[in-house]
């Protein structure tokens, strides 16, 4: 049996009837942008898919286009109806011809847009964020921490080069008030993909100083609904929740509030109505603190007032008292000075009397201390002679015997017994061995000298 076979063109080409036939008007179709780019032509090329509702898993996916001169129409429309973009991650209704090329394939011509649909999607998605943080019981935890009423040192989160992040220093920082505040930036970026992870790594950073920061301000200038989309995130409004300082975002919006301004403990609109508000509560407690310091000042007044007045009332009754007590204590001083002068008299006189009866009987005991000690004296006297006496007849025996000892030393003494002394050069030799043959030698006798030469030695 011979097989029946076609071409791949042909093949194409069946499809492409079939594709045409079948669907031969537009179809209005649900799907989720997962990629677009615009060419410098015009024209629009998109990437749609559709994922499980449960997994998150992509179940199906197709390729599509906008033609410039249709983008010039739907871009306007949409982004003006729904003040977003089309960007990746959007839900979008659209209205589509379905195409098969032989060439290039299966795709789809996007022909209109229903804004609506994707307004009440992003209104959908932030509606369930809501419902799930309410549900979760963390909605208020930021809102519910004590915000001081002077916030001196203040963490901000922003990119550095913001036209908004400037706009906030220069309210904050040249308040008419000369209020001086310490500001700390934790730079992040602040719109696209990259926002939610950026400001959460900036908290995070933040957090090592928790019990330093006073406040966290989060503010951006204005823009699109799509710039702001990454505020309506799950994740970063679960981590403000979380915070244990109070956060206060200005975001830069003028109509839609974000999630994080839901979550945070206070929103305002803009970076510059941040400034206006961290100033002005500064200002209330200024005006607070003048106004106890008046109420001080006025307390202190009537209070001292009616303590000199109590002071002064019990001054002039304590007078007489005080007057009556010093004259009757004077007189009872008075009395007793009497007393004292007359006991001191009698008391001088009797110690009088003893003191010359002292005096008598010390010069009678020292008389006969000094006879006593006299008698002492000249017998220490007569045995201190009489010791220098037997000690300096001992020391001359002493030294007579010495001398008699040193004479039997004495060279000369020595030669007179017939030693004599044997020199060469001058110098005492008592060794023959370090005597030369044929040196002079000087021997030397009790009386006079002889010279010798060497003419041999016994070693």
């Amino acid at each position: 049996m011979e097989i029946q076979k076609i071409s791949l063109s042909e093949l194409n080409a069946k499809i492409k009837g079939v594709i045409q036939d079948n669907f031969f008007e537009n179809t209005w179709i649900v799907a989720e942008i997962g990629e677009i780019k615009f060419n410098r032509n015009g024209h629009a090329y998109l990437e749609l898919i559709e994922k499980d509702k449960d997994s998150d898993k992509i179940i199906a996916k197709a390729s599509a286009t906008i033609w410039s001169y249709t983008l010039r129409m739907l871009k306007p429309y949409f982004e003006t109806t729904t003040g977003q973009e089309l960007v990746d991650g959007l839900k979008i209704l659209v209205s589509v011809s379905v195409e098969f090329h032989e060439l290039y394939g299966f795709s789809l011509n996007i022909r209109d847009i229903d804004p609506t649909y994707t307004l009440g999607d992003i209104e959908r998605r932030r509606l369930e964020i809501i419902r799930k943080l309410e549900s979760e019981g963390v909605f208020t935890m930021n809102q519910e921490l004590e915000l001081p009423l002077v916030c001196q040192k203040i963490a901000i989160i922003s990119s550095s080069t913001a036209a908004g992040y400037q706009d906030f220093l220069d309210q904050l920082l040249g308040n008419s008030y000369h209020y001086q505040l310490y500001t700390k930036l934790f730079s992040a970026v602040m719109q696209g993909d990259q926002a939610e992870n950026s400001i959460i790594q900036a908290l995070d950073k933040i957090y090592e100083y928790d019990d330093f920061f006073d406040c966290v301000v989060i503010i951006r200038g204005g823009g699109s609904r799509s710039d702001l989309m990454c505020f309506d995130n799950y994740n970063l409004a679960y981590y403000i929740t979380q915070f244990p300082i109070p956060i206060i975002s200005g975001i830069g919006h003028d109509k839609d509030v974000s999630i994080v301004d839901l979550v945070s403990h206070t929103s305002l609109k803009t970076p510059t109505a941040v400034a206006e508000f961290i100033i002005d509560r500064i200002s209330i407690f200024d005006q607070r603190l003048d106004e106890a310091t008046e109420n001080l000042r006025h307390f202190a007044i009537d209070y001292l007032s009616a303590e000199n007045n109590k002071l002064q009332s019990l001054s002039n009754r304590l007078i007489p008292l005080v007057q009556r007590l010093l004259h009757n204590e004077s007189k009872k001083l008075e009395l007793a000075g009497q007393k004292v002068s007359l006991i001191t008299k009698s008391i001088l006189h009797d110690k009088n009397i003893q003191l010359n009866q002292y005096q008598l009987d010390l010069g009678i005991i020292l008389k006969s201390m000094f006879k006593s000690k006299k008698k002492d004296l000249k017998l220490f006297v007569q045995k201190l002679q009489n010791h220098e006496k037997h000690q300096i007849s001992r020391h001359k025996l002493k030294l007579e015997y010495l001398e008699n000892s040193l004479s039997h030393f004495n060279p000369i003494n020595v030669l007179k017994k017939g030693y004599s002394i044997t020199k060469i050069n001058g110098k005492t030799i008592t060794d023959s061995s370090k005597v030369k043959t044929e040196e002079i030698l000087e021997t030397v006798l009790y009386k006079g000298k002889l010279l010798s030469r060497v003419e041999g030695r016994d070693v």
